[in-house]
């Protein structure tokens, strides 16, 4: 009976792991390199990593690649967090794979161990921990809403906390983030009430116990975060002022979260898509549903959507732009990423509920667990057969980061700085190359004002842009509106710190000379007179 149940069990193990394995060999197959979605990962996460890397190893100077030498060791989030050392031993790619790997790992165990406990079966587990690794979000913020499962698992099913839990849970702590982990404990609260009622001294007591444990080595391993926040500034955060949305937008915003839809042309729409054939028809069933659990689960779901709808609202909006430090700044929309979680266990409900409906939300979660391992390369699948021969894959490392194509600029400038003008500035961070500008969610705000001497005129003449520089400004980019009348001020650019312009386009500026005509073909290289 033991050795039958284990065949059970590692046959579906192994069956979705090889489906989850997709998302690696699919890629391999097709562009002989792994995709992934660049949007604050390849532009930004990797190559702070990157850095990381660099600095635990030794290199101290690493950090002066960063915006001018504005970027202290301390602005750095994941400094602090245990798995940065992978990126300390290995090079940058194999790193992150490495850890993306760890974290599905941990999210998809972490969802069997709840999933075999409520419904006592293999494959729905199986299925739901396969669901969970691949909508889970934040492979590159660490490992907190991946062992979030587990520890509504050992908060619900577990009486006393012993040496391997303690262990556990300091560990997954440490390699938590306190910025995008804040609301565990409150989101866990409602959802063990939602579970169970019948919650007595003793559970309160463990639970506090668990977060105790959890979120002590959270704080320590964001201290250099909170360090920063208290004892150096001001931050180009305290700045920030969040555009409204109109309550047309917000609502259809909140309806269209609910069901994952996307409707936008762009990458985005396959990065929603399999979010949208799991969950539309897991709401909707849920919806009629008698089973009190159920009912429950969903109406907080949608709760939590609302309050995101709230946060939105004009007038929610304008008190938090009117009101200082780190209330201003903070984001409070992070209770987002417990989303999947909930659906998640929604799902494992709603599958030791349904008769023969059960067969339906299968096929659809199948296909949409099959479109996750996919979906990253269908874009440059698509965009390779429109664009033809000189299509760049940015959703590759190399297509991204264009190895070959900076080192020649690295020959050139040497150590020298360079600003980027219609491409991504961390590409040149990645390749060794100091830089003035960069994508940075901490930084001083007298660069912030220091920089708009450079794109001043831009800003002038095009709100949009004002407002997302003024605004926000996360981006230090040298924005533009018509590459067929570029208006930065590359004066102000050399008296910053650069000495050489990388550009999409073709400048003519009398302060700009060409240098490397034929470099790359997607950009050139200007020295600044």
């Amino acid at each position: 009976m033991i050795n039958k149940f284990n065949f059970e069990k590692n046959k579906y193990h192994l069956f979705f792991i090889f489906i989850l394995s997709l998302n690696y060999i699919f890629p391999l197959v097709i562009f002989r390199e792994i995709t992934l979605f660049y949007h604050d990962i390849l532009d930004a996460g990797v190559v702070y990593y990157h850095i990381l890397g660099r600095y635990l190893s030794g290199d101290r100077d690493s950090l002066d690649l960063f915006l001018n030498g504005n970027i202290k060791i301390e602005y750095l989030r994941h400094w602090l967090k245990f798995y940065t050392l992978i990126y300390a031993v290995l090079n940058t790619e194999l790193a992150y794979w490495v850890t993306e790997i760890l974290v599905k790992i941990t999210a998809y165990v972490s969802v069997f161990v709840l999933a075999k406990k409520i419904s006592n079966n293999i494959f729905a587990s199986s299925l739901a921990g396969a669901l969970y690794a691949s909508i889970n979000p934040g492979f590159i913020e660490g490992f907190g809403t991946a062992i979030f499962p587990y520890i509504i698992y050992l908060s619900l099913y577990k009486r006393k906390i012993n040496f391997k839990y303690i262990i556990l849970i300091i560990f997954f702590g440490f390699n938590s983030d306190l910025v995008r982990d804040i609301f565990l404990f409150p989101v866990l609260l409602v959802i063990i009430y939602l579970v169970n009622k019948n919650i007595d001294k003793h559970k309160i007591t463990h639970i506090f116990k668990l977060m105790f444990l959890f979120y002590l080595p959270m704080i320590l391993s964001s201290s250099n975060l909170i360090y920063a926040m208290l004892f150096d500034g001001p931050f180009h955060r305290e700045e920030f002022v969040k555009s409204g949305v109109s309550y047309f937008d917000n609502t259809l915003n909140f309806l269209k979260g609910i069901i994952g839809l996307s409707l936008t042309k762009s990458w985005f729409f396959f990065f929603k898509l399999p979010q949208f054939i799991f969950l539309a028809p897991l709401v909707f069933l849920s919806f009629f549903q008698k089973n009190t659990i159920i009912k429950k689960i969903l109406a907080f779901y949608i709760f939590l959507h609302f309050i995101i709808f709230f946060i939105n609202l004009p007038f929610i909006n304008d008190l938090k732009n009117n009101s200082a430090g780190l209330i201003k700044s903070f984001n409070f929309e992070w209770i987002r990423v417990y989303l999947p979680a909930i659906a998640i266990i929604l799902f494992i409900y709603n599958l030791i509920i349904l008769g023969k409906l059960k067969k339906y939300i299968i096929l659809s979660s199948l296909i949409s667990l099959i479109f996750f391992q996919i979906n990253s390369s269908l874009v440059p699948l698509i965009k390779k057969n429109i664009q033809g021969n000189e299509y760049r894959n940015l959703y590759t490392f190399s297509g991204y980061y264009l190895y070959d194509d900076y080192k020649k600029i690295k020959n050139i400038v040497e150590n020298k700085r360079v600003i980027s003008v219609g491409l991504d500035p961390m590409v040149a961070v990645m390749n060794n190359i100091k830089t003035i500008d960069g994508y940075h969610t901490l930084y001083p705000l007298k660069y912030k004002k220091e920089f708009r001497k450079i794109i001043q005129e831009e800003l002038k003449n095009t709100e949009n842009l004002r407002k997302y520089y003024d605004n926000w400004g996360s981006r230090v980019y040298a924005l533009i509106s018509d590459p067929e009348n570029i208006r930065l001020n590359f004066s102000a650019a050399k008296s910053l710190g650069a000495d050489f312009v990388i550009s999409k386009y073709s400048l003519n500026d009398k302060n700009l000379s060409m240098v490397c005509i034929g470099c790359s073909k997607y950009f050139k290289l200007y020295t600044i007179n």
